[in-house]
């Protein structure tokens, strides 16, 4: 039994109401093999993570839901032999399943220009968009970040996540769509999972050369007898995609756009060459000599189809084989969510502002410390800035939860 904190705060009261009454309905189907995995759970916003965990029946998870109303719930990718040993050695690893987590923080996106911002905390220095590894003001790396999540920033995460299952795990790797499922982080993200024997017992290196396969990591140059060989579009694996990317760069784009892309001038020369690599890489039907004079080129263009190809995966959570990973069908803390297990054929049309909001009923006057315009449900809020304002309870638990707004005594309206 975890002991309960003494007092709550408003906010903290109306989420735990909230998710007790989740939890009160929660019927979410095990995880394989459930009882060899450690469990863990953070009760508050504040307070420590309780580990080392573990349930012989599904029904006492139900219970311990329903009677704790946790914040953030975990489980391990990893099976033990005594999964609630005290230290990590005792537990006696099994083996674990093969997880990738997408999230749209890591990679590039223009939205995030318009949502998304960073302070320095050491000089006060701030911008917008992605955030700096140092502050480019006093060099200090304490940034502080303030996230959001627009339709945008969630297609991005679902392109980079069908990219994942279908570019690697499926045609490199030949796992099925029966082995690999997908889960809504619950923020900005996705986790793909892979349960199959073939991947359970891999330990941290045989992972490390999975991440840098799908993050096209030391990939060389194709070469045979000193010369440069353009791979066919057809050709398996890393081979074939790079030629691909290649080709779609060149058909993609003006003579003036390819060559200021590529950082080249857009010469006679240049000119020519596009249309002679776009040549061969149409009618060869094998490894074929690179045309002289266009390797420097070639490697240009390589380089920017790899970038275009790779996927963007986090590559701690893929080589930690005792990993704790959210647990699908649990709320997420930071957001009041669902962290939704999807099939790879749900994932093409799944709509997390729709799908996998908990909170549907009622309405919430909450002061909003600052607040996007955000598309939510079937209608688009704000922007707020320090405003009172009643919004649709899963809205209004999203902004407590992330820490953007605080419930306003009496604001709560049927929910």
């Amino acid at each position: 039994m975890v002991a309960r904190a003494k007092t709550l705060s408003a906010d903290e009261a109306f989420l735990k109401r909230l998710f007790r009454s989740y939890y009160e309905k929660w019927n979410e189907k095990p995880p394989k093999d459930f009882e060899k995995r450690e469990f863990a759970f953070m009760m508050t916003k504040e307070g420590e993570m309780v580990r080392h965990k573990s349930f012989s029946e599904w029904s006492e998870v139900k219970e311990f839901l329903r009677r704790n109303a946790p914040l953030h719930v975990f489980y391990s990718s990893a099976y033990y032999l005594n999964p609630d040993a005290p230290d990590m050695d005792s537990k006696e690893w099994l083996g674990a399943d093969l997880i990738f987590d997408i999230d749209v923080d890591h990679i590039p996106t223009p939205c995030k220009e318009k949502h998304d911002t960073w302070t320095c905390l050491n000089c006060g220095f701030a911008g917008r968009g992605m955030p700096p590894e140092e502050c480019p003001n006093c060099s200090s790396k304490r940034i502080e970040v303030k996230t959001w999540f627009c339709d945008e920033c969630l297609l991005v995460a679902k392109e980079e996540a069908m990219k994942l299952i279908e570019d690697f795990l499926i045609a490199d790797f030949g796992f099925s769509t029966s082995e690999i499922t997908v889960a809504f982080s619950g923020r900005r993200g996705f986790h793909v999972h892979v349960e199959s024997d073939v991947v359970k017992e891999l330990d941290q290196r045989a992972r490390r050369e999975i991440v840098d396969y799908v993050k096209g990591v030391g990939l060389a140059i194709a070469e045979g007898r000193g010369r440069v060989l353009i791979p066919p579009l057809t050709a398996p694996g890393w081979f074939g995609r790079v030629s691909r990317g290649v080709y779609e760069i060149l058909s993609g784009r003006s003579i003036d756009e390819l060559a200021s892309s590529l950082g080249l001038k857009a010469t006679k020369k240049f000119r020519e060459g596009v249309e002679l690599l776009t040549s061969s890489l149409e009618r060869a039907e094998d490894f074929q000599a690179l045309p002289s004079g266009l390797r420097k080129m070639w490697k240009v263009l390589v380089d920017k189809a790899v970038q275009e190809k790779r996927c963007e995966v986090d590559e701690r959570v893929t080589t930690d084989i005792k990993r704790l990973i959210r647990m699908p069908g649990s709320l997420h803390g930071g957001s009041g969510l669902i962290v939704t297990k999807l099939s790879v054929k749900e994932l093409e049309t799944f709509d997390p502002l729709r799908q996998a909001v908990a909170f549907k009923k009622g309405y919430v006057k909450v002061r909003v410390h600052e607040m996007p315009e955000i598309r939510f449900l079937d209608d688009v809020w704000g922007p707020f800035r320090n405003e009172v304002v009643e919004i649709p309870a899963g809205l209004a638990v999203y902004l407590i939860c992330s820490g953007n707004a605080t419930i306003v005594k009496g604001g709560v309206r049927a929910c």
